[in-house]
Order: C-alpha cells, then sequence, then structure tokens
C-alpha cells in the first residue's frame, strides 16, 4: 500500500522550492536544515528535469528511474534529494527535482555507474528532455 504520509511529505516538499513552507518528518528536518545552510553559502544545486517518455515503455522507464534515484540518494551523500512525479492526466510525463550539495557532487552523480546505467537504458525511452537550473530562494521545514 501506498505511504499517503510520504507522498504528501514529498509533494509538500517539491512545493517548497516554489516558496511555500513545507512539513518534514524528525528524520528529515536535517537534510532540511543542510540544504538551508548550502542555500545560504550558495553552494546548492537544485536542478528540475521535464521529461516525455514513449508511453509504450513507460513501465520499463519507471523501473530504471526508481532503481536509479533510490541507488543514487542511498549511496551518494551529495545527493540530497531527488523526487520523481507523473503528470496525473499525463502519465508518460515525469518530473524530477534534483537537489545536489554542490557542482561536485552533481558532476560526481552523474559519472556514477547507476546514473549511467539509467542514462543507456532508458535513451531510447525519452521523446523530450528540459533540464532547468534555478536558484533556489527560500526553504521551509517544520518539524512534526
Amino acid at each position: 500500500m501506498i505511504n499517503k504520509r510520504k507522498i504528501l511529505s514529498v509533494v509538500i516538499a517539491i512545493l517548497s522550492l516554489f516558496g511555500m513552507s513545507n512539513c518534514v518528518s524528525d528524520k528529515e528536518k536535517g537534510i532540511a536544515e543542510r540544504i538551508q545552510q548550502l542555500t545560504k553559502d550558495n553552494d546548492l544545486i537544485v536542478q528540475i528535469a521535464e521529461l516525455e517518455i514513449d508511453s509504450t515503455q513507460l513501465k520499463t522507464y519507471i523501473e530504471f528511474l526508481q532503481e536509479g534515484i533510490r541507488t543514487s540518494v542511498k549511496e551518494e551523500p551529495g545527493v540530497l534529494t531527488l523526487y520523481a512525479m507523473a503528470d496525473r492526466d499525463k502519465p508518460n510525463r515525469i518530473t524530477v527535482v534534483e537537489i545536489y550539495e554542490s557542482q561536485e557532487a552533481y558532476n560526481s552523480h552523474i559519472a556514477s555507474p547507476h546514473f549511467l546505467k539509467y542514462k543507456n537504458g532508458t535513451m531510447n525511452m525519452v521523446d523530450s528532455l528540459k533540464l532547468t537550473r534555478t536558484k533556489p530562494i527560500v526553504f521551509a521545514a517544520k518539524g512534526e
């Protein structure tokens, strides 16, 4: 069963990228504080990836995406958050919010074996990709 509380936490965290407050668990609070400090230091890399996936290959694409994200967050200390979601009406439109500790962390991520596995494995599934590097304005978090 889908953990609705976790999904809500992720959605609210994404909204915080656009200046809205978010609510996170105590476990996530440390990450939120770390993000705030990195934002102040101008080290944080926040990127939005907008993808359109060949709908006939969507299931396979999502499997690659899930594995890649889980491995990246687990194994790479500089990958702070990766949130992937699908458009409700057009599920083959995927948005990924990426937050990295620094440019070096981003560079390390895109050279990692698990990212290259994802990239090479999904190359022919992606119809379009738009990457937008953002400038964080405000991150706010409230512990439960």
